[in-house]
């Protein structure tokens, strides 16, 4: 029988083919609905950290599609603290992409995407977002801001929405090298982008209240990382939806008040937290929430913990709140994403000890090229350093793309082998 959730995104998909405003009104009331049942209700297992971050994403979601006009769509690794001094609202490509495949309304959108030229190849978070917008059921945003991390998909996706919605676009060149010249060049294109956002909106963002928000977003970040260095001797049960929260929370909401609170939480309640038990898995690229199979393996399982995502800890910088520009640029130029693929996989290896997994999965999403291209020197450069390590094929969002039992199999061999490795079983 089929789920309330199933239902729903049925309903989505056939609303928008006939009336597309309809439809973004039922999407945004069944949001609002699940935002109250996250509130109200979120589950006995839930941390209340889970829950902050949870309701935090999901108003994060709501808000663009019910006041567009404050709203600026954005990529996932752009620095977002200028539009919340200007109490604008960040449009996330990425984040709708995946929230509409958890509302199981994804299917239509892919296809209408594919028939329109985009290929099989390119990343579905984006393909499903394209969709979605041409077919009307996202609204127009003031105007388009990007990076050109990590993704080559942003190329394309940020300027055909500029095109099609026909708004302004602005965005960010990342140099591929990470150095201190590529800091100072993305500093001088981030206060080129604050003067951009002032003319488009007519309000100021002053430099006081900007260092403000970046020394949030630093204060964010440290706790953060505290907190994994702490989670390290814990037991903190979650599941991969959480992962993909947190993914939110430190990204395009970082230099929120309400990110601020939720890394607080975090340290307070792993310092409360049992000790550790059990298999620790770093999980490294998108969290495949919808697939159920695997999600059974590792969703408050006392016995499997996802510990750390590097999607999470790509961006964790040490910088200057009073030199605010130079501090949201050197997260985005020292990311673990920018660069050859050995500075991620060596950022996960430092993590691992950090956290003291026992193993890491390195998931291949579908349609991520520099993932795929690392999948094989990350699975040996993990095993060198003494982590095995798990390569798992799939799409973070398209259910067409199937072998949800193949990938909960391997999971489960996996984790038998990180069992018999720790003793335990035997």
């Amino acid at each position: 029988m089929e789920d309330i959730v199933t239902r729903f995104g049925a309903l989505v998909q056939q609303v928008c083919g006939k009336d597309p405003l309809l439809a973004r009104r039922l999407l945004c009331l069944g949001y609002r609905a699940k935002k109250l049942q996250l509130t109200a209700a979120p589950g006995r297992h839930t941390t209340r950290a889970a829950q902050m971050a949870a309701v935090q994403t999901m108003a994060s979601m709501i808000a663009p599609l019910a006041h567009p006009e404050r709203a600026a769509m954005v990529s996932l690794f752009l620095p977002c603290e200028p539009l919340q001094v200007a109490g604008l609202y960040p449009y996330s490509c990425e984040g709708f992409g995946c929230f509409l495949s958890g509302t199981q309304a994804e299917q239509t959108f892919l296809r209408y995407a594919e028939g329109e030229g985009l290929p099989e190849t390119f990343c579905s978070y984006h393909k499903i977002f394209i969709g979605a917008a041409e077919k009307g059921l996202m609204p127009k945003p003031r105007f388009v801001l990007n990076t050109t991390l990590a993704c080559d998909a942003n190329l394309l996706t940020f300027r055909r929405m500029a095109e099609y919605f026909q708004v302004p676009q602005f965005v960010v060149d990342v140099p591929y090298q990470p150095d201190e010249a590529g800091v100072r060049y993305v500093a001088d294109q981030l206060r080129a982008l604050v003067r951009f956002v002032e003319r488009q909106t007519g309000r100021p963002i002053p430099e006081d209240r900007l260092s403000q928000a970046v020394a949030r977003s630093q204060r964010s970040m440290d706790q953060f990382d505290r907190y994994m260095t702490l989670r390290r001797d814990r037991q903190i049960l979650g599941e991969l939806t959480g992962e993909m929260f947190s993914v939110f929370a430190l990204h395009t909401l970082l230099g929120t008040p309400e990110t601020e609170a939720y890394t607080a939480r975090c340290l307070m309640e792993a310092s409360k937290a049992p000790p550790a038990a059990g298999v620790r898995l770093l999980w490294m690229h998108t969290t495949p929430f919808w697939v159920e199979p695997l999600r059974k393996v590792t969703d408050f399982n006392p016995g499997v913990q996802v510990v750390a995502c590097d999607m999470c800890f790509e961006g964790l910088v040490q910088a200057d709140p009073a030199r605010p520009y130079d501090a949201m640029a050197r997260r985005v130029v020292y990311s673990a994403f920018n660069g050859p693929v050995s500075r991620r996989i060596q950022r996960g290896i430092e993590v691992a000890r950090q956290v003291r997994a026992d193993g890491a999965v390195w998931f291949c999403h579908w349609g991520c090229k520099h993932t795929l291209g690392g999948a094989q020197l990350a699975k040996e450069q993990f095993e060198a350093a003494g982590l095995p390590c798990l390569v798992l094929d799939g799409d973070g969002c398209d259910r067409s793309h199937g072998g949800e039992g193949q990938l909960a199999t391997r999971m489960d061999a996996f984790v038998e082998l990180l069992r018999a490795e720790r003793g335990e079983g035997v």
